[in-house]
């Protein structure tokens, strides 16, 4: 299919509000500072890159040449102008991450590229590379590294007890798994197509590999229209708390609910239409803050980011 390339697209357009509520959330909780000034005086980002490129093997145009031009095509499609390095690690599970604030990579678990059609693998290597264009990658690192964390602010475990006691600690891990929703926005611009993110979804959820040929998405599509009464941004604190310390992403089902929430509303086809046009036609806004700019500014004039030029 013909995909288009989304120019001057800007990650405030398709904010997840479960994200933007639970990083506010994040950053007024006490122990952040020290947290993120820990992470840069000992190295910790140095030493997660060290171990992820040491340890994996890295796509290049020579080297799994198909794959690094899904990357490639990934981050032209949202507008993602540093293509950050690819590796593929073993591992047999739908899944991949990103790390690194700095210089961030992508890992792409052998399992997806085996299990996934290259539509399906465009929204996954989307998906990631939305969370490097949204500026998640310093906070995901710290979710990643509980454990110091722990030690940081006197908590020695990372079970519920240790979450509900340690307000840095939930707040970090219910930010982590809200990012994940506008992730999968970035990974729908990304691949432009709605089906292969339902059975990408449905494959990471739990599909045996004997049963692909007969998924159904519209079934799991009914399922995701069923589950919108579901208020999750108004469930129990302890609820929440058990959730987030059982799953390393938000419910497969609930991915799905909040896409297709999404699509309804208009908003995606909205962006699609809006930055398929030609670059002097679009509308220039402040990557931190939404504020529209007149495209020949440096710096965003209400909150200091530095924004693009045409």
């Amino acid at each position: 299919m013909e995909r288009k390339e989304l120019l001057l697209l800007n990650p405030v357009e398709y904010e997840h509000p479960f994200d933007k509520k639970a990083l506010k959330t994040l950053e007024g909780t006490p122990g952040l500072e020290k947290a993120v000034k820990y992470i840069h005086k000992h190295g910790v980002e140095r030493m997660m890159r060290l171990v992820n490129t040491g340890s994996h093997i890295r796509v290049t145009p020579d080297n799994f040449p198909d794959i690094y031009k899904l990357l490639e095509e990934a981050c032209a499609n949202i507008f993602l102008k540093d293509i950050p390095e690819l590796y593929i690690r073993w591992s047999y599970d739908v899944n991949a991450c990103a790390i690194g604030s700095q210089n961030p990579i992508i890992i792409l678990n052998s399992g997806a590229i085996d299990l996934l059609s290259d539509d399906e693998l465009l929204w996954l290597i989307g998906h990631e590379a939305g969370h490097i264009k949204s500026g998640h990658m310093l906070y995901h690192d710290m979710s990643l590294i509980i454990p110091i964390l722990g030690d940081i602010i006197g908590s020695a475990t990372l079970g519920i007890g240790g979450l509900v006691s340690t307000g840095l600690e939930l707040a970090l891990l219910y930010w982590y798994r809200m990012s994940e929703l506008t992730a999968d926005r970035a990974g729908l611009l990304a691949c432009q197509d709605k089906k292969s993110v339902y059975s990408t979804l449905m494959k990471a959820g739990g599909v045996p590999q004997s049963f692909y040929d007969k998924m159904n998405p519209e079934d799991f599509i009914k399922q995701a229209e069923d589950f919108k009464g579901f208020d999750f941004e108004t469930t129990d604190k302890v609820a929440k708390t058990v959730m987030i310390s059982i799953s390393d992403h938000p419910w497969a089902v609930l991915r799905a609910s909040e896409i297709l929430k999404w699509v309804n509303s208009g908003k995606y086809d909205e962006i699609l239409e809006l930055h398929s046009k030609g670059i002097d036609e679009i509308e220039i806004t402040c990557q931190k803050c939404g504020r529209k700019l007149s495209g020949n500014e440096t710096f965003c004039g209400v909150c200091g980011a530095k924004v693009w030029k045409r």
